[in-house]
């Protein structure tokens, strides 16, 4: 297409063509003039692109973070995982890179002990987050990365064991201190982001009775709001269980303990009877669902070593094998977008 029809063509066409396009492509467009730098670094531009993307990739947390492209590998194959540039990755490190959370595109990341980076894999933009003051003191602590619609912003949530809740906002680049809460919590878990809140299983003590519920802290009011469990995992103890999301549906599966075939689906969302049992053929020790794949394939990744995929039709498994990944590793999924880390200071 010659310059001359290019510069005929409405300015909604121009937009409707970009918003169709890879990030990578876009990231190379903002170069072509001050117009299209200035269209597609606009807040309303990155949101809506947002929303036309169906481009998820798996990421792999090891010493190193990795890139698998599942999506666009036939079922049949096995997949390459692509080594990735990612905040202190130049520091010799002897635990691997942890993950604590995947939303629009971001990854809240820990590379090293106590430093925590907000980053986008497909545009390689980092920010470091601030140390909050209590982490000076040596107390366990979990943690939680979400995006709320509502209030239009990212948060990481710092709970620190037994009862401190802290809360950093990108839009205000600032923690802030919150309501105390009364949990038992298993020391190390990652929450789980969905519908605007982020998601432990936690034990709340009372009345001489502890009992194990989904503790959902809700990003908007930042209080935390009891889910509760399936009938069938009530009896279950706080370490033996984790949340996960699969197809857009908050989970509950077995983490640890003796081998399991099945995990929970919660159909709509806080409602407690439409819980469903998910089963597989196979049992697994260690389980969590990364996403649908395939219409009727769930990707699976089990024992902190392997990735599978199993057929929600049958329950049959299979192993997904990718090459030259080292033996343990963490996995998440991403979703390649424009959104900033810079979010706060994006206008």
């Amino acid at each position: 297409m010659s310059s001359c029809s290019v510069k005929t063509l409405p300015q909604e066409i121009i937009i409707d063509i970009l918003l169709r396009l890879p990030v990578k492509s876009l990231c190379r467009f903002r170069c072509v003039s001050k117009p299209w730098l200035a269209l597609i670094n606009d807040p309303h531009f990155v949101t809506s692109h947002l929303r036309h993307t169906n481009a998820h990739k798996l990421i792999l947390a090891s010493h190193s973070l990795y890139s698998v492209n599942h999506e666009a590998t036939p079922i049949d194959e096995e997949v390459v995982a692509v080594d990735l540039d990612f905040p202190l990755k130049s520091i010799p490190r002897n635990d691997q890179v942890q993950i604590f959370g995947s939303c629009n595109g971001l990854l809240c990341i820990m590379p090293v002990p106590n430093v925590f980076f907000l980053f986008n894999p497909a545009t390689r933009e980092d920010k470091r987050i601030p140390e909050f003051q209590l982490t000076s003191l040596n107390y366990s602590s979990i943690h939680g990365f979400g995006y709320s619609e509502v209030i239009d912003d990212y948060k990481l949530v710092k709970v620190i064991v037994p009862s401190i809740v802290c809360v950093f906002s990108l839009r205000t680049g600032s923690w802030r201190r919150v309501k105390d809460c009364h949990y038992l919590y298993p020391v190390g878990a990652s929450g789980t982001p969905l519908n605007g809140a982020i998601h432990w299983v936690l034990t709340r003590p009372g009345d001489g009775v502890a009992n194990v519920v989904v503790a959902a802290f809700d990003l908007v009011e930042e209080v935390f709001k009891d889910i509760s469990l399936p009938e069938a995992l009530r009896d279950f103890g706080l370490f033996s269980l984790a949340t996960g999301v699969l197809g857009g549906c908050l989970c509950v599966l077995h983490h640890h303990g003796d081998v399991r075939r099945e995990f929970w689906v919660m159909k709509e969302y806080g409602v407690e009877k439409s819980w469903t049992k998910v089963l597989m053929q196979q049992p697994y020790h260690v389980l969590r669902p990364l996403c649908m794949w395939k219409n009727c394939k769930m990707l699976l990744a089990v024992n902190e070593q392997q990735l599978v995929l199993c057929n929600r039709r049958d329950g049959s498994c299979k192993d997904f094998v990718v090459f030259d990944m080292p033996l343990l590793f963490d996995a998440d999924i991403y979703v390649e977008s424009l959104v900033s880390p810079n979010y706060g200071n994006r206008n």
